[in-house]
C-alpha cells in the first residue's frame, strides 16, 4: 500500500487515475469468477482450505497485481517490466498453491502472460515465462518446506511442476511469436501510412477526394499553401464558390463524364480563386476511385500553373506583337486581313488595307542614331492607333513599315477620308531627344473590292501603291491601280520562268551545316534550293518561293530538293569521324497536303537507300498551326519509320507552344530575328531563354538559325542551345564545297582551321551573306 497516499492527503490525480483505470481492467471480473470456482471445489471437497483463505490469498494476489500496474502503468520496459511481469507470475502461483493443487491450475500462468503481453506486446513474452518458471518453482520450494498445502507427493509434484512449466513456456512463446507477427505487419502499415501522410502532406501538388455527390471530403495540407484557405468548412465549398464562373459547366460536365467509368482518369485545367481574389490555374488529373472502398471518391491531383500559363499567354502576345511599337504583328495582322475578307463576303462591304511607310527614315536612323529611330518609331505608332477607328487595325511589319485595316466600309471614300487623317496627323511635329523630328509618310491603299480577292494579294497592292506614292513625291496616298503595277505582271513573267526552270534544270540545291554549339561538330546539312537563272544569276529563295507557293511550281520544287538531296547524302552523310549526320529538307504545306506524300517521301527514301532516321523534314509554324488533319497524319506516318521533324523560322509571328502538344515535333530552328540581338539583355534574349527551356521541358532540340558573330553563339551555348547555323559557321554551298567543307572541318567559333580554306570561305561567306540579307530585307527607299 506504500504506492498510494493516504486518504486524508488525497491520492494524487496521476494515481487515482491509473487505479480507476487498473480496476476497472481485467483483475475484478478474474478475480471473481477465480473466487467463484474456488468456492464451487472447496464445497465439492476437492479443495480443504478454508474459504476466508482462499479469498486472502486472491485478494493478496489482486493486491500485487494492482501495486504493480499503478506503480509502472501501460508499456513499461527494461526492469520495470521483468519486475512487473514476475510479480504478477508470483501472483497467480499464490492463487495456484493456496488451493493445494499447485502445477495443475499452471494454465493460470496463461492469464498473468496474456495480460503483459496486452500491455508491453511481445516485449513481454520472456519476463512472463520467466516469472512462470520462478513462481513454480517457490511454489514447489513452499510445498517442500510445508508452507503450502498438496494433494500430490514431492514426486508428483515436481514431475508435474516440470511437465507444466515447459508447456507454459511453449503456450506464452507461441502467444509471443503470433503478437510479434501481429506487431510487425503493424509496423509495417504504420510505417506506410505515416510515409504516405508525410507525402501527401508535404508534396506541392493539391490531392483532393470528392465524394459521389460532389462534396470535398479531402483535401491535402498543400491547398492552404497554395490557395491561402484555412477554415475546413470553406474547403468543402470549392467545387461552387472558388471555382471561375467561366469553368463551372465545363467541369461539371467533365466529372459527370468521368464518374460513369469506374477507374477513369482524365486531365483538364480550371481556375480557382485564391484567399487574396486573384484567380490561379490548376492542371488537374482527376480518377475515379468511386468502387474502391478505401476512397469511394473521385481522386483529383491538382497542380498549380498560373505562372506557366501567364508565360504562355506572355510569348504567345510577344509572338503575335511588335516588341518595339506593342503593334500586332504581320502574322497577326495577316489573320485579322483574312478574318475581315470572309467577313465582308458575306455581309458585302468593304476592306482596305493601307501599306504606310515614313519618308527618310533611314536618314534619322543613321544621322541620329537607332535609339531615337526607335522613340520616332513609337511615337509615329502611337499617332497611327489615335487616328483610327476603334475596330481598325495597324501594326507594324518591320523597320520603318505600317499596315492598316480597315474593314465594314461601304465606299472607297471613306478610306480616303482615314488616309487623309492619317497624313494630317503624322505631320505635327515629334519632339524626340531635344530635336524636333518632322515626319511624312508614303501611303499605298489597295479596296478589297473583289469577292475572289486573297490577303496576300491585297497586302501586294497596297505595297505597289506605296511605291506609287513615293515615286510620285512622298509624304501623300496613292490607290491601287492595275496599270501603274508593272510588277504584278514581272510576277507572272516569273511564274512562267520558273515552269520552263523545272523542265530545263535550273533549280539548284545548296548544304548549309548545322552547328553542335557544346562541341563543334558537324552534325547535320539543311539542303536549300536556289534559282540558277540563265539571265540573271544565282537567285536566293526569297525572289521567287513566294511566287511558286501561289502555284503548284511549290511541289515541283519540293521533289526536286527532298530527291536530289537524299540521292547525294549517302555520299558524305556518314564522313565526319564516323558520326552519321542528318540530311534537313524543307516542305511546304501543300506537299504534305497531297494525299501520297508519305508515299512520295518512301519512294525517295527507297531509291536514294537513305536511313530514316537521317532525314529530318522542315515545316514552317504557319503549316503546324493550320492544324490540317491530313497534314499531321502525314507527319506521323513519316515520323513513324524514323523520320525527324523540325519546326523552321520559329517566332517568325505564330509561335505557340500551343501546337507541339499535337503535332510531332522533334527541333525548333529559332529565326535570325531572335538571334540578331542576342547577346544584348533585351526583350529577344529572354524569349529565346524561355524557348529554350520550354523545347528541353517537352524534349524537344532547339538549333538558332542565322547565326553571324562568335558572341551570338557563345551566348547561345551559355543558354543551352543544342545547335547553331549562320555565316559565322558556313553559308550554304553546293554539294563540291560542301564535301571540301567537311573534310577541312569547321571551328565551334566559325572557320576554318587552314589559312587558305579560311580565306576562301571567309570571302564567300562575307558576299553571300550580303546577297542573302539584302534579298530578306527592303533596300532604304531614297
Amino acid at each position: 500500500m506504500s504506492v498510494l497516499t493516504s486518504a486524508s492527503e488525497g491520492p494524487p490525480e496521476g494515481i487515482r487515475a491509473r487505479l480507476r483505470s487498473t480496476l476497472a481492467g481485467p483483475p475484478l471480473p478474474v478475480a471473481f469468477v477465480a473466487l467463484l470456482l474456488l468456492w464451487l471445489a472447496h464445497t465439492g471437497g476437492m479443495i480443504e482450505q478454508s474459504v476466508s483463505t482462499l479469498i486472502g490469498c486472491i485478494a493478496a494476489a489482486i493486491l500485487v497485481g494492482v501495486t504493480v500496474h499503478v506503480a509502472w502503468p501501460g508499456d513499461v520496459t527494461g526492469w520495470r517490466l521483468w519486475v512487473r511481469a514476475i510479480c504478477m507470475q508470483l501472483a497467480v502461483a499464490l492463487v495456484m498453491y493456496a488451493t493445494g493443487w499447485g502445477p495443475v491450475f499452471a494454465l493460470g500462468f496463461m492469464y498473468g502472460a496474456a495480460d503483459e503481453q496486452r500491455l508491453s506486446g511481445s516485449r513481454a513474452t520472456v519476463p512472463a515465462m520467466a516469472g512462470a518458471v520462478i513462481g513454480l518453482t517457490a511454489g514447489q520450494a513452499a510445498v517442500a518446506v510445508g508452507w503450502a498445502p498438496s494433494f500430490l507427493t514431492t514426486e508428483q509434484g515436481n514431475w508435474l511442476a516440470g511437465i507444466a512449466g515447459i508447456g507454459v513456456i511453449l503456450v506464452i512463446q507461441i502467444m509471443g511469436w503470433s503478437l510479434a507477427s501481429k506487431e510487425s505487419v503493424e509496423a509495417r502499415l504504420r510505417r506506410g501510412e505515416e510515409r504516405f501522410r508525410a507525402l501527401v502532406e508535404h508534396v506541392s501538388d493539391i490531392i483532393m477526394v470528392l465524394d459521389a455527390d460532389g462534396t470535398v471530403s479531402y483535401v491535402s495540407p498543400a491547398f492552404e499553401r497554395v490557395l491561402g484557405y484555412t477554415d475546413d468548412e470553406d474547403l468543402a465549398k470549392i467545387t461552387n464558390e472558388y471555382l471561375h464562373v467561366d469553368d463551372r459547366q465545363r467541369v461539371t460536365q467533365f466529372v459527370e463524364e468521368l464518374r460513369l467509368i469506374p477507374g477513369a482518369f482524365a486531365w483538364l485545367e480550371l481556375r480557382l480563386r485564391h484567399a487574396d481574389g486573384s484567380w490561379h490555374w490548376f492542371e488537374v488529373g482527376l480518377t475515379n476511385r468511386l468502387d474502391d472502398a478505401d476512397i469511394a471518391g473521385l481522386v483529383a491531383n491538382m497542380r498549380d500553373v498560373t505562372e506557366r500559363r501567364l508565360f504562355e499567354q506572355q510569348l504567345e502576345y510577344q509572338a503575335y506583337h511588335d516588341a518595339l511599337t506593342q503593334l500586332p504583328n504581320r502574322a497577326q495582322f495577316l489573320e485579322h486581313l483574312e478574318r475581315a475578307l470572309f467577313d465582308s463576303r458575306q455581309n458585302d462591304d468593304l476592306v482596305a488595307v493601307m501599306f504606310l511607310d515614313v519618308d527618310r527614315f533611314k536618314l534619322v536612323n543613321d544621322s541620329l542614331g537607332h535609339d531615337v529611330g526607335d522613340r520616332l518609331l513609337m511615337e509615329v505608332a502611337s499617332r497611327l492607333k489615335q487616328s483610327l477607328r476603334p475596330g481598325d487595325v495597324v501594326a507594324r511589319f518591320g523597320g520603318d513599315e505600317f499596315t492598316v485595316l480597315l474593314d465594314q466600309l461601304r465606299a472607297p471614300i471613306d478610306v480616303e477620308v482615314v488616309a487623309e487623317r492619317l497624313l494630317r496627323n503624322l505631320r505635327a511635329p515629334i519632339v524626340v531627344g531635344g530635336r524636333e523630328l518632322f515626319v511624312t509618310a508614303s501611303i499605298g491603299v489597295a479596296v478589297g473590292d473583289d469577292p475572289d480577292c486573297l490577303a496576300g494579294d491585297l497586302l501586294r497592292q497596297a505595297d505597289l501603291a506605296m511605291y506609287v506614292a513615293k515615286d510620285k513625291g512622298r509624304a501623300r496616298w496613292e490607290i491601287f491601280e492595275a496599270q501603274s503595277a508593272p510588277r504584278v505582271v514581272e510576277r507572272l513573267e516569273l511564274e512562267g520562268e520558273m515552269w520552263h526552270a523545272t523542265e530545263n534544270g535550273e533549280f539548284v540545291v545548296h548544304y548549309q551545316p548545322e552547328i553542335e554549339l557544346h562541341s563543334g561538330d558537324v552534325v547535320g546539312v539543311e539542303a536549300l534550293v536556289r534559282w540558277q537563272h540563265p539571265v540573271r544569276g544565282l537567285l536566293l529563295p526569297d525572289e521567287f518561293i513566294s511566287s511558286a507557293e501561289e502555284s503548284s511550281l511549290i511541289v515541283a520544287i519540293d521533289r526536286l530538293v527532298l530527291g536530289t538531296a537524299c540521292a547525294r547524302a549517302n555520299e558524305w552523310i556518314d564522313t565526319r569521324n564516323g558520326r552519321p549526320l542528318h540530311l534537313g529538307v524543307n516542305l511546304s504545306p501543300r506537299f504534305l497536303r497531297q494525299a501520297q506524300a508519305f508515299e512520295e517521301v518512301q519512294e525517295v527514301l527507297a531509291e536514294s537507300g537513305l536511313d530514316p532516321t537521317r532525314l529530318q523534314l522542315e515545316i514552317t509554324e504557319r503549316t503546324a498551326l493550320a492544324d490540317d488533319e491530313r497534314t499531321l497524319h502525314t507527319l506521323e506516318r513519316l515520323r513513324g519509320i524514323g523520320i525527324g521533324v523540325a519546326v523552321d523560322d520559329f517566332g517568325t509571328g505564330y509561335s505557340s507552344f500551343a501546337y507541339l502538344k499535337r503535332f510531332p515535333i522533334d527541333v525548333l530552328k529559332l529565326d535570325k530575328t531572335f538571334v540578331d540581338a542576342i547577346d544584348h539583355p533585351g526583350p529577344d534574349h529572354a524569349i529565346v531563354q524561355a524557348v529554350i527551356s520550354m523545347g528541353h521541358a517537352l524534349g524537344i532540340r532547339i538549333v538558332a538559325e542565322g547565326v553571324e558573330r562568335p558572341e551570338q553563339a557563345a551566348r547561345l551555348r551559355e543558354l543551352g542551345c543544342d545547335g547553331a547555323q549562320g555565316f559565322l559557321f558556313a553559308p550554304a554551298v553546293p554539294v563540291a564545297e560542301l564535301d571540301e567543307l567537311l573534310h577541312a572541318g569547321i571551328h565551334p567559333g566559325g572557320g576554318v582551321p587552314t589559312p587558305a580554306t579560311a580565306g576562301r570561305r571567309a570571302g564567300r561567306s562575307g558576299a553571300t551573306a550580303g546577297a542573302e540579307r539584302a534579298s530578306k530585307q527592303r533596300a532604304d527607299r531614297p
